[in-house]
């Protein structure tokens, strides 16, 4: 999965498509809609995909700190200005000033005691032992107590709900709705970095080669579309389509590689074959044989492994990994 990520900031600005993109300047401080700022550190170049090194602000204090595309730089810029000696007093003031500790419930109804999911390299539980605000101060299972801010890095345990969605909240796998130059198409979220997600829409084609769309909460929303039916399930013993047979007979015993040494091992037993690569697990299949090949499929499965055996004259099967030829029962 790629991962691109503009910091804390983007939770508030979004991001945009620029006709003509502007001119930036490094290390100093750039003043978004409140309260979020940021400094662009350093780029690699100036192209689309280049990395640069960006630091956001929350309330003047350091928040995150993290590589985000040239591109995303040039579209996010637009909703922020350099920031003026006044701000800057402000933010300086406001990052000295202790945050406001909150008795009551935070954003998102959660309060201290309650056990939350929090983003830490992939979601896991932490409970809260702090409300600041937007923030939320959680103790997690390894004994470090660390601030994360909602919505973006913390939300309820177990299944979100319509509130949760129109807070931008969105787990892995769920199928979605994303904005994609002005209409709105079928996808399914496939990551997620911050107040960026990372959606895969079937046909798009972003330019990087990929059908996954990187964007924020804005262009997304829950389908409304019936899910698509479950795939047909093979009947134990089907063939898969016409012209093949099951191997059953066939083959049966233990097949490796002419030469003796280790590569590809085979099991054919009854009509399966369990085929094991070199150092990696055994993977059971139904065999069957048609056309001179050897071809496997998973249980239930009418879609082909993604290679077939060629039976040679001599009775070997070839493999991808050399001939192999049965060694013993």
């Amino acid at each position: 999965m790629r991962v691109l990520s503009l910091g804390n900031v983007l939770f508030a600005v979004g991001a945009g498509v620029l006709a003509q993109t502007p001119v930036f300047q490094m290390n100093v401080m750039y003043e978004c809609p409140a309260p979020y700022s940021l400094k662009i550190l350093s780029c690699s170049g100036t192209k689309p995909a280049d990395q640069c090194d960006v630091q956001s602000f929350n309330t003047g204090r350091p928040f995150q700190r993290g590589n985000s595309t040239y591109q995303q730089v040039m579209n996010l810029l637009p909703k922020c200005h350099l920031q003026t000696p006044a701000e800057a007093q402000a933010a300086a003031r406001a990052a000295a000033a202790p945050a406001p500790v909150q008795n009551g419930a935070g954003p998102g109804g959660f309060k201290v005691g309650d056990t939350v999911r929090v983003l830490i390299d992939g979601w896991q539980e932490a409970k809260i032992i702090q409300v600041h605000g937007r923030s939320y101060v959680v103790h997690l299972p390894n004994g470090i107590d660390v601030s994360k801010l909602w919505p973006m890095e913390v939300r309820r345990v177990g299944k979100l709900t319509s509130e949760d969605h129109a807070a931008g909240q969105y787990d892995l796998h769920d199928r979605v709705q994303v904005l994609v130059n002005g209409r709105w198409m079928e996808g399914e979220v496939r990551g997620q970095n911050l107040n960026m997600y990372d959606i895969k829409v079937p046909g798009v084609d972003t330019g990087f080669g990929s059908d996954i769309v990187n964007t924020t909460p804005e262009n997304i929303r829950m389908s409304t579309t019936a899910p698509p039916p479950p795939p047909a399930q093979r009947a134990a013993g089907q063939a898969p389509k016409p012209g093949l047979a099951s191997c059953a007979g066939k083959y049966e015993g233990r097949w490796e590689h002419v030469s003796g040494m280790g590569g590809m091992k085979v099991v054919f037993r009854s009509g399966k074959a369990t085929i094991t690569e070199g150092l990696g697990g055994e993977m059971p299949f139904d065999c069957f044989t048609g056309g001179g090949k050897v071809v496997f499929y998973k249980a239930g499965s009418f879609t082909p492994f993604s290679y077939d055996f060629d039976i040679n004259n001599d009775g070997t099967l070839q493999t991808p990994l050399g001939a192999i030829k049965k060694m013993g029962n």
